[in-house]
């Protein structure tokens, strides 16, 4: 009997959990119906990595907090935006594992951007937040990926955005099994609350993990906070020293990159009820230029008649389609440097 995936409060989600690994049952990630997608039929030979992805929140409130699978059509347009946006970027040759996860709503998730942005930041834990369920269940998918679909050490790459993405980050930190030593290429994360590179030091040294620090570098971590013509700074996830890297140019200082730089930009109409028309992509859509102090992108030549939602915070953003190619072409780049250090060749110097 197929165990659905039903998120009713906190106390339903932990128990849930407790359930599913306790013995008495399966993970309930061994269920390909709690997956977004799920790629494990395609045969490894055929792709060239594998992808994690975890998508923004899709739910602007819930009378339970947590996004529901079964109520209405959030479980069916999270798997459309997934599977169009997804495949947009990265084309077939990616195998994409994507698991419903039970995010915070977004209204309460912003409650606990505001916490943070109030406290001291190098204390503060999203794991003691309501955050701890979907950060729990991201580990669990983590674990059964790891144990039933990742041959060993075939390159895999993470990818998040918003929510989903600190979400992932959190996750990464509590499963062992992602190193490079493993198949560990690259982390992606875009709108995640500011991490610095001592705080990834802290979080994965002992794995060979670090910050990105250039285009081709394996086992990194990248980061990108972007920021508005004109916006406000404390409107945004800067970070003092942040983690942060210009996805146009992949420099780590204030070098610019315009629009130029910017093959493809991929964004999603959740409005459009025909699959063909919720993808629009726009080449060369804006420039970029990194403030390393503050740790966030700031946004150049945004096209003034611009129609989208580009502020990170807003329910529905549009802003995590912004790099999109740059990001499937650096992938791709780093999986290939991965395989290529894999034969045992020493990198000149």
């Amino acid at each position: 009997m197929r165990k659905r995936f039903f998120v009713f409060s906190v106390v339903a989600a932990a128990a849930s959990l407790l359930l599913v690994t306790s013995g008495c049952f399966s993970s309930v990630y061994d269920d390909p119906e709690n997956w977004a997608a799920i790629d494990s039929d395609t045969p490894e030979f055929f792709a060239n990595y594998d992808l994690i992805y975890l998508y923004p929140c899709q739910e602007k409130s819930s009378e339970y907090n947590y996004m529901n699978w079964a109520v209405g059509n959030v479980g069916m347009e999270t798997r459309s935006f997934v599977r169009l946006v997804i495949a947009s970027q990265f084309g077939p040759r990616v195998r994409v594992f994507s698991p419903f996860i039970p995010l915070l709503s977004f209204d309460e998730y912003q409650l606990i951007l505001e916490e943070f942005k109030k406290s001291d930041r190098a204390d503060f834990d999203f794991y003691k937040t309501k955050l701890k369920v979907p950060i729990d269940y991201m580990v669990e998918a983590l674990n059964v990926y790891f144990k039933h679909y990742h041959p060993g050490g075939h390159p895999v790459v993470f990818y998040g955005h918003e929510q989903g993405g600190l979400v992932l980050y959190e996750a990464m930190k509590r499963c062992s099994k992602v190193c490079p030593g493993d198949g560990f290429v690259a982390g992606y994360f875009f709108g995640v609350p500011g991490v610095t590179r001592d705080e990834i030091k802290s979080d994965f040294c002992w794995r060979g993990i670090k910050a990105a620090s250039r285009r081709d570098g394996v086992g990194v971590m990248v980061f990108c906070n972007i920021r508005l013509p004109g916006e406000p700074l404390e409107h945004t996830l800067a970070t003092p020293n942040g983690a942060v890297i210009n996805p146009l140019n992949w420099c780590t200082d204030a070098t610019p990159a315009d629009r130029r730089l910017n093959p493809e930009a991929v964004f999603f109409d959740h409005r459009q009820q025909n699959p063909l028309l919720k993808v629009k992509k726009i080449p060369r859509f804006c420039g970029a230029v990194v403030d390393p102090e503050n740790g966030v992108v700031n946004l150049t030549g945004v096209p003034k008649d611009c129609k989208f939602k580009l502020d990170e915070d807003s329910s529905f953003s549009d802003a995590w389609g912004l790099f999109s190619r740059c990001v499937s072409r650096n992938a791709d780049e780093r999986v290939a440097m991965f395989r290529y250090l894999k034969t045992g060749v020493e990198m000149p110097k």
